[in-house]
C-alpha cells in the first residue's frame, strides 16, 4: 500500500504545481497591469480542485489551506474583499505554504508552520464560514492513509520509458552501462579506418585489372606458338592460354570477393552506426532527470533566507520539468543555491528601501531552467538594486586587478566578470549567507569543470541576471576538430556559432584589433595559435581564404583563425583531471582514429584578455596549389542542392550542381576533374539508379565514387543501390552532415 501512496503523491506533486503556477500567473498579470481583470472563477475552480486532490492523498494541511483559499476567492468574487496588494500578498503566502507542505510530505525536511497564513486566509474568507477541523486519521484507521509526517519518502526510481512501469536499478550498474555506451562511440568511428583500407585495396586491384587488360592480348599473341621464356622454360600455346585463363578466373574471383567484402562491411558499419546511435540515445535518456530532482526545494530556501533577513521575496520557479544529465544537475545544485542566496542577500533590498524607491515591497527572485540547442541554461534573476559598478571598480583598483584609469573606462561586462575572482566582494560585512567573496569563484570553477560558462549582467529595468550554460550531458559531445600548426585540437560545437572561410582582405584592420562583420556585429578576429602561446607568427600567404571558427563565450563572439577545419563528430571526452592537464585551458582529451589523443579546448579560455598583445594577423599558407576536391551534387530539389552545397563548401570542397541525372552525365563529359558524385535517386529524365549505371558502366568514370542521398529507406532500394556500385547510401530522413562528410573523406 505504501507503493500506492507513493504513486498518488507523485501524481499530486505534478497536479498541485499546475494549479499553483496558474494562480501565480494571474497574480503577476494583475501586478503588471492594474486594469487587468483576472478570471476569478477559474482561480476559484483551481483552489477547489486542489482541495479535493489534497483530500485524496491525505494531506490535511494542504486541504485546509486550499479550502480557505477557495473561501477567500469566493469573498473576492462577491466584492466583500478587494483584490488589492494586501490580498494578493496573503494569496501568495498561502501558495508558498502549500508548496512547502507538499515538499515536506514528499521529500522530508523541517515541518511547516501554517498557522499565520491560515489565520490571514480565514480573515479574508470570513470567520464563520470555515470548515470543520481536518483531523489526521490514526495509522490503523485505514490502510495506506498515513499522515505526511509518517509518509515514506519516495524511492529513487528510473523511468523505463512507457510512462507507467518503473524499475529500480543500482546506480553502479547504471554507471557501468553509461561507460560501455561511451566506449562504443569511438569504436564505431574507428571502423572508418578499415573502410579506408578496403577502399585502397579496391583501388589497387582495379589498377592491376587495367594493367592485366593491357597485357593479356600481348601474352596471348606471344603464346600462339611455342616459345622459350627468359628462364629457358618452353610453353606450348595451348598451355599458355589455359594458364592465363586460370589466372584470370582467380583474379576476377579475388576482385569479386574484395567488392563483396567492401559492401558487406559497409552494410555492417551502417547497421552498427544505426543501432549504436540508438543505444547511445537510450542510455543518455536513462541518465536524464528533470531539474526538479535537484531544485524542487529552491523556492522554499529562497523564502526561508528572505524571512531570516527581514525581506519579502516571491520565489518564481520555472522549467523544473526540463531534463538533463543527472550528474550535471547534481553538480549544479550547490552553485545554483549559492547564486540564489546571493540574489537575496546582495540583490534584494528591504521592504522599506523598495517602497522608498517606488517598488513593490515584495521582491521577486526567478529561477528558470531551459534547453537551448544541446545546452542546459539555468537563469537566476532578481528585481533588486542591481550590480554596483562604482563599488566593483573601486574594489578592483584596491586589489590591483585594474588600474585607476582602466577601471573608469572598462566596459561593464569586464567589470562584472571580476565578481567571479576569488575573494572579490563588495559587501561591507560578511554573514552566514554571503560576503566572503569565495562563493561565485567556486561557482565558476564548478561550471567550468562541467565544460560550461557563467555570466552576470545587469537586468533591464533593475536587478541582476546570472546565467549558467552547460552541456546537457557529459556522456559524449559533438566536437569541431581544427588544425593549428602541427596539432589537431577540438572545440565543443555547442560553443561554436559558425565556421567559415573568408578572404583576408575582407577583414577590417584599421581598428585596434582586426574584426569581421557578422550579422550586423563587429567580431574580433584572433589567431588561435597566439591565444595558445604557440611560437612564431602565422605564415604569409598570397590570397588564400582564412579559416575561421566563430565562438560564443560569455555572451560575446570571437573569430579564431585556424590553419584548417578538419571535421565535426561525436566523441567521448576524458576529463582534464583524469589526464593531468590544465583544466583552465583544456576540458580534456579525445582519441583520434589512429589512437592518438587530441586536446579539447576550453572555450571560456579562448577570448583575448584585455590588454593582451597579439601578433599581426597575416595570411596563412596559400592552399591554391593543392587542388581542392571537386564534387558533383545531383538533386532536383533546390533546397537539398543548396544545403549540400553550403555544407561541402564550408569544408573546403569545390561544388558543381546538376538538376538531374542527364545533366550530370553531360557535365561529366565536359569536366575532367570531378572527384566524387552525390546524387538523389528520384529525379526527372534520369534517376539516380540510371545515373549510377551510366557512371559505373563507362570505363572513363567507373572509378568515380558515388554517394546516394535519398528518401528511399527500404532495404530493397539500399541493396539495389549498392549492387549497382554505389559507394555509400544515406537516407535523407536520417541525414547527418557528419556522416556525409565522413563518407566523402573515406572515398577521397
Amino acid at each position: 500500500m505504501n507503493d500506492i501512496r507513493t504513486r498518488l503523491l507523485a501524481a499530486f506533486d505534478l497536479e498541485h504545481k499546475e494549479h499553483l503556477a496558474a494562480i501565480r500567473e494571474s497574480l503577476r498579470a494583475v501586478e503588471k497591469d492594474p486594469a487587468h481583470h483576472p478570471d476569478l472563477v477559474e482561480i476559484h475552480r483551481r483552489a477547489h480542485s486542489l482541495k479535493g486532490a489534497a483530500r485524496a492523498v491525505d494531506l490535511p494541511e494542504v486541504e485546509r489551506l486550499s479550502h480557505w483559499l477557495e473561501a477567500a476567492f469566493i469573498a473576492i468574487q462577491r466584492g466583500d474583499v478587494p483584490f488589492d496588494a494586501a490580498a494578493r500578498d496573503v494569496v501568495r503566502r498561502a501558495l508558498d505554504a502549500i508548496e512547502d507542505v507538499v515538499a515536506w510530505a514528499t521529500r522530508g525536511g523541517g515541518e511547516v508552520d501554517i498557522a499565520e497564513v491560515l489565520a490571514a486566509l480565514t480573515r479574508m474568507g470570513g470567520e464563520g464560514g470555515g470548515p470543520e477541523p481536518v483531523q489526521r486519521r490514526p495509522a490503523a484507521a485505514e490502510a495506506g492513509a498515513a499522515s505526511p509526517a509518517a509518509a515514506p519518502r519516495p524511492a529513487r526510481s528510473v523511468d523505463a520509458g512507457d510512462g507507467a512501469a518503473l524499475v529500480r536499478i543500482r546506480s553502479a550498474g547504471l554507471e557501468r552501462l553509461f561507460t560501455a555506451a561511451a566506449g562504443l562511440l569511438p569504436e564505431i568511428e574507428n571502423q572508418s579506418a578499415l573502410v579506408a583500407e578496403l577502399r585502397e585495396l579496391r583501388g589497387e586491384w582495379r589498377a592491376l585489372e587495367r594493367s592485366w587488360h593491357a597485357m593479356r592480348p600481348r601474352l596471348l599473341r606471344g603464346g600462339s606458338h611455342d616459345t622459350t621464356g627468359a628462364a629457358g622454360i618452353s610453353f606450348a600455346g595451348d598451355e599458355t592460354a589455359l594458364r592465363l585463363s586460370s589466372f584470370e578466373r582467380r583474379f576476377r574471383a579475388l576482385g569479386a570477393s574484395l567488392d563483396a567484402a567492401h559492401r558487406a562491411h559497409d552494410r555492417h558499419l551502417w547497421s552498427l552506426r544505426r543501432w549504436g546511435s540508438g543505444f547511445q540515445d537510450e542510455v543518455r535518456h536513462l541518465r536524464m532527470l528533470p531539474a526538479e530532482s535537484q531544485f524542487s526545494n529552491l523556492g522554499r530556501m529562497i523564502r526561508d533566507i528572505s524571512r531570516a533577513q527581514g525581506k519579502e521575496v516571491e520565489a518564481d520557479i520555472r522549467g523544473l520539468e526540463t531534463q538533463a544529465d543527472r550528474v550535471v544537475l547534481q553538480r549544479l545544485k550547490d552553485p545554483v543555491l549559492h547564486i540564489a542566496r546571493n540574489a537575496v542577500s546582495h540583490g534584494v533590498e528591504t521592504p522599506q528601501e523598495r517602497v522608498a524607491a517606488g517598488k513593490r515591497a515584495a521582491a521577486t527572485v526567478r529561477f528558470e531552467a531551459s534547453v537551448v540547442g544541446r545546452r542546459l541554461v539555468l537563469r537566476v534573476e532578481d528585481d533588486g538594486r542591481g550590480p554596483n559598478r562604482e563599488a566593483i571598480a573601486r574594489h578592483a583598483v584596491e586589489r590591483g586587478l585594474l588600474g585607476a584609469e582602466e577601471a573608469e573606462s572598462a566596459p561593464e561586462e569586464r567589470l562584472l566578470d571580476l565578481i567571479f575572482e576569488p575573494g572579490f566582494s563588495t559587501a561591507p560585512t560578511a554573514n552566514e549567507y554571503a560576503g566572503r567573496g569565495m562563493g561565485l569563484a567556486i561557482v565558476r570553477r564548478e561550471v567550468t569543470r562541467l565544460q560550461g560558462s557563467v555570466t552576470l549582467a545587469a537586468r533591464e529595468g533593475g536587478g541582476t541576471t546570472v546565467t549558467v550554460e552547460v552541456p546537457l550531458s557529459l556522456l559524449s559531445q559533438r566536437l569541431v576538430f581544427v588544425a593549428v600548426q602541427d596539432d589537431i585540437l577540438a572545440i565543443p560545437s555547442n560553443d561554436v556559432a559558425r565556421v567559415l572561410r573568408v578572404p583576408a582582405d575582407t577583414l577590417f584592420t584599421d581598428l585596434a584589433a582586426p574584426t569581421i562583420r557578422l550579422e550586423e556585429e563587429d567580431v574580433p578576429v584572433t589567431p588561435l595559435a597566439a591565444l595558445l602561446g604557440y611560437d612564431g607568427a602565422m605564415p604569409q600567404g598570397n590570397g588564400a581564404p582564412l579559416a575561421l571558427v566563430v565562438l560564443r563565450t560569455g555572451g560575446r563572439r570571437v573569430a579564431l583563425v585556424v590553419d584548417a577545419l578538419m571535421a565535426t563528430r561525436d566523441s567521448v571526452v576524458t576529463p582534464a583531471e583524469e589526464v593531468g592537464i590544465d583544466a583552465a585551458r583544456f576540458l580534456g582529451t579525445v582519441l583520434m582514429d589512429d589512437g592518438s589523443p587530441a586536446l579539447v579546448l576550453n572555450p571560456a579560455a579562448l577570448s583575448p584578455r584585455p590588454g593582451m598583445a597579439l601578433p599581426p594577423l597575416v595570411r596563412p599558407v596559400d592552399e591554391s596549389a593543392r587542388r581542392r576536391p571537386h564534387i558533383l551534387v545531383v538533386d532536383d530539389s533546390i533546397t537539398t542542392r543548396t544545403l549540400e552545397k553550403s555544407i561541402l563548401e564550408a569544408h573546403g570542397y569545390r561544388v558543381t550542381l546538376c538538376v538531374d541525372g542527364r545533366e550530370a552525365v553531360e557535365t561529366l563529359g565536359e569536366l575532367e576533374d570531378v572527384n566524387l558524385i552525390i546524387s538523389d535517386v528520384e529525379m526527372p529524365r534520369m534517376d539516380g539508379f540510371a545515373l549510377l549505371q551510366a557512371v559505373k558502366g563507362n570505363p572513363m568514370t567507373s572509378d568515380l565514387p558515388v554517394i546516394l542521398v535519398t528518401s528511399r529507406a527500404s532495404d530493397e532500394d539500399r541493396e539495389r543501390g549498392l549492387d549497382l556500385g554505389a559507394d555509400a547510401y544515406i537516407v535523407k530522413t536520417r541525414f547527418d552532415q557528419n556522416e556525409l562528410l565522413a563518407g566523402i573523406r573515406r572515398l577521397l
